[in-house]
């Protein structure tokens, strides 16, 4: 297979959400680094009192979440290492949180709408919560569609992006850039199955 089918182009969602996510990393990034910075200069100025400890394990939280927040940056093109059949090809996909028919906490993963299926895997956080790689056929998948839409704002509002489902429950995803989402898995949508949707 070429390159191309296996990488496809940029989305919009996809950039919107890199962006959000290395604006996160570098925020956190610059709190770790004056972290450490600050306990240094505690150390050497103090010594290893019972505030040095304090601002060790507040040091600690922030290089933890520098990690955690760039293993999220690093999913959101995760999909595109996903492997394929000799008969499909990616089209689109992205990171999102899954919530399941039975509701509860969203489940975050990855989706990847290929020519013949949609599929869904969890993170590891995911799995060790009990969350189970799914997939749908693609020609079983219907309207796209962001829910609920408040109208009064002046950006469109929602939260939800629902996916139904031909004789199963509706796909419910949240993300970041629910509008995006929606409108690019619809387009994609349309090639795999291109007769009219809802």
């Amino acid at each position: 297979m070429d390159k191309a089918a296996l990488d496809p182009p940029r989305t919009g969602s996809e950039r919107a959400l890199r962006a959000s996510q290395g604006w996160m990393v570098s925020l956190y990034g610059l709190l770790a680094a004056l972290s450490v910075a600050q306990l240094a200069w505690h150390d050497e100025s103090d010594g290893r009192d019972g505030i040095w400890f304090v601002r060790l394990a507040i040091t600690g939280l922030f290089v933890l979440s520098v990690a955690f927040l760039a293993l999220r940056l690093l999913a959101v093109t995760s999909w595109r290492r996903l492997p394929v059949r000799p008969d499909e090809r990616l089209l689109w996909g992205t990171f999102a949180e899954r919530v399941l028919p039975s509701g509860g906490a969203a489940y975050p993963g990855r989706l990847a709408l290929s020519t013949t299926r949609l599929r869904y895997l969890p993170d590891p956080i995911s799995r060790l919560r009990g969350a189970v790689a799914e997939e749908w056929p693609a020609a079983a998948l219907h309207d796209v569609r962001v829910t609920p839409v408040d109208a009064r704002r002046r950006r469109r509002g929602g939260r939800w992006v629902m996916v139904d489902v031909e004789g199963g429950d509706p796909i419910t995803l949240m993300s970041a850039e629910a509008h995006l989402v929606a409108d690019e898995l619809f387009e994609a949508l349309s090639v795999v199955t291109p007769t009219p949707r809802d």
